[in-house]
């Protein structure tokens, strides 16, 4: 066997590997994360934001102690996320987090407010 010969050999086979791969493990897609924020303010929506650009998530629920800018934040959210869905808005992060379970949870509330929705979570 020639140089030649084995490097047509083994691109082709390599080809044909990354060709199946690719269409295996796009079969097996994985279900977007199941995500909610509390504290709806400029740094918790931007942190809520970046997480939708790169990664796949759901926002289940957002919750903020001010009605109009929780309410803004779902619109904001509805217009981002992949599902178009506005997700269901909360005035107390206990029951959000009691009625949604969500898988993961942005805390973007001010400093001296995070510990007591970070312990909850």
């Amino acid at each position: 066997m020639t140089r030649r010969d084995f490097l047509k050999t083994t691109g082709a086979g390599a080809f044909a590997v990354a060709a199946t791969k690719t269409s295996l493990f796009a079969a097996q897609e994985e279900p977007p994360l199941r995500v909610a924020l509390i504290g709806c303010g400029w740094y918790g929506k931007t942190d809520l934001f970046h997480l939708i650009q790169v990664a796949p998530v759901e926002v289940v629920g957002l919750c903020d102690v001010d009605r109009q800018m929780v309410e803004a934040a779902a619109d904001m959210v509805a217009k981002r996320q992949a599902s178009k869905k506005k997700p269901p808005v909360f005035g107390d992060y206990h029951k959000l987090l009691a009625e949604q379970r969500p898988e993961s949870t942005v805390v973007g509330t001010p400093d001296h407010w995070r510990s007591l929705p970070m312990i909850e979570t």
